[in-house]
């Protein structure tokens, strides 16, 4: 097992060569003490017991038994079934947007990579889907070392462009979803509040919990230091020159108009809205994102 005894920033992950390493790094730092898993599936009615073998959900010990016949086993239900776990990226160009070594794609690709190993840990099957106006590219969720590379190589291969329709990107999704799945939504949610809820309605009604994960970069949230600058839309290339102090009352008043508007819509939806900054550390953002057991 990998060791982490360090704050796992991205300039410190930046060190780390390729993605899979830099997950696994995230992964362990993240689970430190952690005894529950954070997914499982369901169940309905009990069938068998079975030997205990390491890895399985120490919630169906049967204490009983051990004290009975000195032998660990587990309970199995008749529906149990494995976790099934959707990952969707926004790749719009504003999520091309760096602000520290890593744009918040790339820093949406280090936890959508530690998610998908969590997954092969636990033997869950994982689906990757990723999209700006709609969705680019999907592949179906299946469990196993194959499908962990496959993805692995997709995340490392993504690039941030085109323009931001989640609505469509979510509606596109949905169909896919099936059954109890968790569902992890990476984007900026630089949209209309009204139409991604439009399309996050779509994915709540097909899946058991939905995780919506915000990235922003600092002069997102807390706008520029002051002085003069020319602004570029990273999806239209519109320019516009401003000055810092006095733009920045009007852009923090419309960014908390929208956080309060996004944070009611997942709110009536049941939708567990996470935001995140991209300078932070990873392995505490992956904490952060995980469903709480």
């Amino acid at each position: 097992m990998m060791q982490v005894k360090t704050a796992l920033t991205p300039e410190y992950l930046a060190g780390i060569l390729g993605l899979e390493l830099r997950a696994r790094a995230v992964l362990e730092g993240s689970l430190a003490g952690w005894h529950a898993s954070p997914f499982h599936g369901y169940s309905s009615e009990f069938s068998q017991y079975k030997g205990y073998a390491p890895g399985d959900d120490l919630r169906h010990l049967d204490w009983k038994v051990y004290g009975r016949r000195d032998h660990l086993v587990t309970r199995q239900y008749r529906d149990e079934t494995n976790a099934s776990v959707h990952l969707i990226l926004d790749t719009s160009a504003s999520m091309g947007y760096r602000a520290t070594v890593f744009s918040k794609l790339e820093y949406a690709a280090v936890l959508t990579a530690s998610l998908t190993l969590l997954a092969e840990r636990q033997r869950d099957a994982v689906a990757l889907g990723h999209g700006n106006e709609g969705m680019n590219g999907y592949l179906p969720p299946e469990s196993g070392p194959l499908r962990t590379r496959e993805l692995l190589h997709l995340l490392e291969s993504l690039s941030a462009g085109g323009e931001t329709d989640l609505e469509a990107l979510f509606a596109q999704a949905a169909p896919r979803i099936t059954g109890q799945s968790f569902v992890f939504l990476f984007t900026d949610l630089w949209q209309d509040p009204e139409a991604i809820g439009a399309g996050l309605r779509r994915i709540r009604h097909k899946s058991r919990t939905v995780t919506l994960v915000q990235l922003r970069t600092r002069n997102e949230e807390k706008f520029l230091d002051d002085g003069s600058y020319r602004l570029r839309d990273l999806e239209t290339s519109e320019e516009l020159e401003i000055s810092a102090a006095q733009a920045r009352p009007a852009y923090l008043a419309a960014v908390k108009e929208h956080t309060t508007k996004m944070a009611m819509e997942c709110s009536r939806l049941g939708v567990r809205l996470v935001p995140i900054r991209v300078d932070w550390p990873c392995d505490a953002s992956m904490r952060a994102i995980l469903p709480k057991v």
